[in-house]
């Protein structure tokens, strides 16, 4: 996304408006942060870091797949081999989605392969020595919850006190309890599997007894997540046989505590919908806050540009998420499909202004939600129509609905 001359042409025309226009201090300093903000997600747009922790056959090749991939890929980083404990492109050199580093089995007593290698933690140390990860996925089987992993944590401490020396980042932990199909009762294979209350009843055993152990080794956890990654593909790649369970809610996490420059990459690699959605609504929150600013300052005219084109901007980076790349004036017409009459809105705006002289501070912010409103309304149908996949119809819908909440929300602040 930061290669798209055409996105890079229509940020590079907002933020020159923005430095243009006669903004009060206070607002445009508001500004000037959303711009940096809004620089990151888009601009600066990079693929995630993301190393996985944990001992051989914990399931980080399938976890993976499962978070995004289509079908059974061969994994690089999660192969064995002397390619393990280094970073690594998923799916492949030529397609680079994700970056992955295998810890190659913290804790394992098992010997480098070749005499000439580092061990396991003195591998990590040299890889994220110069690219530190973004997150750490620190896998474990459901069934070994209660077997020996001190010696994992300890390692792993050890890891990212060497990253926070190098870098200055304390990279975030979620812990993933894999396989929990297979708890008692195994016979039950029903989607959702907390459905049955004595496998609910330990799959919550496992993620407790996690969270108990990080809590001892002084880890902070951003959270645990029990899942089930199991696929069945047939010779063309297409799903059989699908267990997955939590892997979305894995993914919308993933997204939410990725640094800003790493959101939309993943969002636009990962196959969840609720994590795409959930760094749609990143940004659509991003647009709407600058649009209220916007919409306070009186500077009749001038903000209409302004708005038209953080707009464009807003739904160009939805479509990206969704694996759509469009133009400003695809965009354009989108908006315009909707309904959206931006001469009304500007003499709603301006009427607003006008019936509050009086009280010239309360119709700026009336007229802040209205321009808010508005661009939140935009996205929330950019959001329906190419991330939920609904039709025209529904995104209008979407649109008069949403842009209407917004104003409530903001006029009883």
């Amino acid at each position: 996304m930061g290669n798209d001359k055409n996105f890079f042409s229509v940020f590079k025309n907002l933020k020159e408006q923005v430095d243009r226009l006669p903004l009060s201090g206070n607002a445009k300093q508001k500004m000037k942060s959303r711009i940096i903000e809004l620089k990151e997600l888009t601009i600066d747009a990079r693929e995630p870091r993301i190393a996985l922790v944990g001992r051989r056959g914990a399931g980080k090749s399938s976890l993976i797949n499962a978070l995004f991939g289509e079908r059974r890929q061969a994994t690089g980083s999660v192969q064995a081999g002397t390619g393990r404990g280094k970073w690594l492109w998923y799916p492949s050199d030529e397609e680079k989605k994700i970056r992955l580093l295998d810890s190659r089995g913290l804790g394992e007593s098992e010997k480098p392969l070749k005499a000439d290698e580092y061990s396991a933690v003195a591998q990590m140390k040299k890889e994220v020595k110069d690219d530190p990860p973004d997150v750490f996925l620190f896998l474990i089987k459901a069934k070994e919850t209660d077997a020996r992993v001190d010696e994992d944590l300890r390692e792993l401490n050890d890891i990212r006190a060497f990253i926070r020396k190098a870098h200055s980042y304390d990279v975030p932990v979620i812990c993933v309890v894999t396989q929990v199909d297979e708890l008692d009762p195994p016979y039950y294979k029903q989607l959702p599997l907390d459905g049955h209350p004595e496998k609910a009843k330990n799959i919550k055993a496992g993620v407790h007894l996690m969270e108990k152990r990080f809590k001892e080794h002084h880890i902070p956890l951003i959270t645990t997540i029990p899942v089930c990654t199991y696929t069945d593909f047939d010779e063309d790649g297409n799903i059989v046989y699908d267990m997955r369970w939590n892997v979305d809610e894995l993914a919308a996490y993933l997204v939410d505590i990725l640094p800003n420059d790493a959101k939309l990459k993943t969002a636009k690699a990962a196959k969840a919908v609720p994590a795409k959605k959930k760094a749609a609504q990143k940004i659509v929150a991003t647009m709407s806050g600058m649009a209220v600013i916007i919409g306070i300052e009186p500077i009749p005219f001038a903000d209409m540009p302004l708005l038209t084109a953080l707009q464009a901007i807003m739904i160009m980076a939805i479509a990206y998420i969704s694996g759509r790349e469009i133009s400003r004036a695809t965009a354009g017409e989108f908006i315009g499909a909707l309904g959206v009459n931006f001469g009304v809105a500007f003499v709603v705006r301006e009427g607003v202004r006008s019936a509050a002289k009086m009280i010239p501070a309360a119709g700026n912010v009336l007229s802040g939600a209205v321009a808010g409103g508005v661009t939140y309304g935009i996205g929330q149908a950019g959001i329906a129509y190419y991330i939920e996949g609904k039709d025209l119809k529904k995104a209008k819908q979407a649109f008069e609905r949403e842009k209407k909440h917004f104003r409530k929300e903001q006029e009883k602040e």
